[in-house]
């Protein structure tokens, strides 16, 4: 049972992973593409509505921004061991790093450790989706408001 359950854990483990890439291949995309279309805001203001200042058009392209950032960013916190030494007298056994865990208790808390990763990416990349979402709805009927 003992070699299943760290098999299993394993396995979660490698799917987090690569959960959690997909989802910053997403959260860079999603951050070109916003990066883009604040210059297009930026471009045309002077055809804003009196009421729409540029400010007000750019803040939730910023929130958005910032939640794509925030998702993108690495929060994996250190373990206790130096990812990379630096010392006066070096030797190549300070970069020898064991990859695997070897207990399960390890096996567990990096499950866990991806786990709210990766909660936590999800959770960002939702609240810009829909902050996206309800931005373009608005901005629709304020567009519609505007028309002579």
């Amino acid at each position: 049972m003992a070699r299943d359950r760290d098999a299993q854990l394993r396995n979660i483990i490698a799917d987090y992973t690569g959960a959690i890439r997909l989802s910053d291949a997403k959260a860079v995309v999603a951050v070109l593409f916003v990066a883009i279309m604040m210059g297009v805001v930026v471009q045309y203001q002077e055809f804003y509505p009196w009421y729409l200042s540029l400010p007000v058009a750019l803040a939730p392209f910023l929130f958005i921004f910032m939640n794509l950032l925030i998702s993108v960013y690495p929060r994996y916190p250190r373990q206790g061991q130096d990812r990379f030494p630096v010392r006066r007298k070096i030797e190549p056994e300070h970069f020898d790093f064991l990859s695997a865990p070897s207990n399960r208790d390890e096996l567990a808390e990096r499950c866990g450790l991806l786990s709210r990763i990766l909660w936590w990416k999800n959770t960002t990349l939702q609240i810009a989706y829909v902050t996206s979402m309800a931005t373009m709805v608005v901005a629709a009927v304020l567009l519609f408001v505007a028309r002579p």
